[in-house]
C-alpha cells in the first residue's frame, strides 16, 4: 500500500511561471503543508489544482486565478472526475493506496466518492483556514523539537 499526500493549491502565487511547488510558495499555508507533507515521507505527493487538476510538484505552471470555491456543484463533480482519471493515468489505485489530504474540504469532497473511506486520512478535516495554519504550526514545531532531541542524543552519545 503506497501513501499518497494531496496538498491543495493556493490563491497566492508567484507572478511568473515556475515549478508548482515554487509557484504556490507565495502562500505561507502552502509552504507549511508542503513541509509537513514531506515530513510524512509519502511515496508520492501531488497538488490538487482547480485549473490543472492533479499536479506534480515540479510541473511548470503559469500563474492563474481560479479556485474550487467559485465552482458550481456540477463543475466540482467534473473536476473530481478529471482528478480521478489523472490518478488512474499516473498508476494511483484508490482501492489500494492510502491518501492523506492536507487540503481544504472544497478539494477533498469531490474525490471521496472515488476513494474508500478506510483509505482516507484528513488530519486537517473540518478545520477553517486559520485553524489549519495553527495545526500545521504545532505539528511542525513538534517535528523541530523531536529533531533537536535526536540531535542532542546523538551528540551526547558521540561524547562518551
Amino acid at each position: 500500500m503506497a501513501t499518497i499526500v494531496f496538498l491543495s493549491c493556493s490563491k497566492s502565487k508567484t507572478p511568473y511561471k515556475a515549478p508548482a511547488q515554487e509557484l504556490y510558495s507565495a502562500s505561507p499555508m502552502f509552504q507549511k503543508t508542503l513541509e509537513y507533507g514531506k515530513s510524512l515521507k509519502p511515496d508520492k505527493m501531488y497538488i490538487l489544482s482547480a485549473k490543472h487538476h492533479l499536479v506534480n510538484l515540479n510541473q511548470e505552471l503559469a500563474p492563474y486565478d481560479l479556485t474550487l470555491k467559485d465552482f458550481t456543484a456540477e463543475e466540482k463533480t467534473k473536476w473530481g472526475e478529471e482528478v480521478y482519471k489523472e490518478m488512474k493515468q499516473k498508476g494511483i489505485n484508490p482501492e489500494k493506496n492510502k491518501f492523506i489530504f492536507l487540503a481544504g474540504n472544497e478539494y477533498i469532497k469531490p474525490l471521496l466518492k472515488y476513494i474508500p473511506e478506510s483509505n482516507v486520512e484528513t488530519p486537517m478535516g473540518g478545520k477553517r483556514f486559520g485553524e489549519r495554519l495553527k495545526w500545521l504550526n504545532s505539528q511542525l514545531n513538534k517535528l523541530q523539537e523531536m529533531f533537536i532531541k535526536i540531535k542532542n542524543y546523538i551528540y551526547e552519545a558521540l561524547q562518551k
